[in-house]
């Protein structure tokens, strides 16, 4: 099963991928109907997970193209400043609200989606990225302020 994702994703990511597929078997164990041998039917399994990841992989390196063609290509030292401190921000929280954030602000989850991820509930979720980002609007405009005085 490694040497088969190692051969589709390379060698960085085929561990985490024979993990996921096994995460999946146990899942679809029901569906395995024995039309072919176990091995096929989990290689089967193997090779369309990892193509996913391939195409998933694709379209995150698309919008991340398109988004930075979409960027001013006149940002100034003011943006970089402005994520300079963002990153500065999001370092002293805790791994948790750091991931409801990305989830959330960059890969563009649903608040339902995100409290899935993180297993607690869709209002607790709001709240505390809403109360961060309600926070980082304050600083970055005291920093902007403090910048131009």
């Amino acid at each position: 099963m490694y040497v088969r994702c190692r051969q589709i994703l390379g060698e960085a990511e085929a561990a985490d991928a024979v993990q996921e597929v096994f995460m999946k078997v146990v899942e679809k164990r029901a569906a395995f109907r024995a039309d072919s041998s176990p091995s096929t039917w989990l290689y089967g399994i193997a090779t369309l997970h990892c193509l996913q990841t391939l195409r998933n992989r694709e379209r995150r390196q698309q919008k991340l193209a398109e988004a930075a063609a979409s960027w001013p290509t006149d940002t100034g030292p003011s943006l970089a400043d402005e994520r300079i401190s963002l990153q500065r921000l999001l370092a002293v929280e805790s791994d948790d609200l750091r991931l409801m954030v990305y989830l959330r602000c960059v890969d563009e989850l649903t608040v339902d989606e995100v409290a899935t991820v993180v297993g607690l509930s869709r209002k607790t979720v709001g709240k505390r990225v809403n109360l961060f980002l309600e926070a980082a609007r304050g600083a970055l405009r005291i920093g902007s302020e403090g910048a131009t005085s």
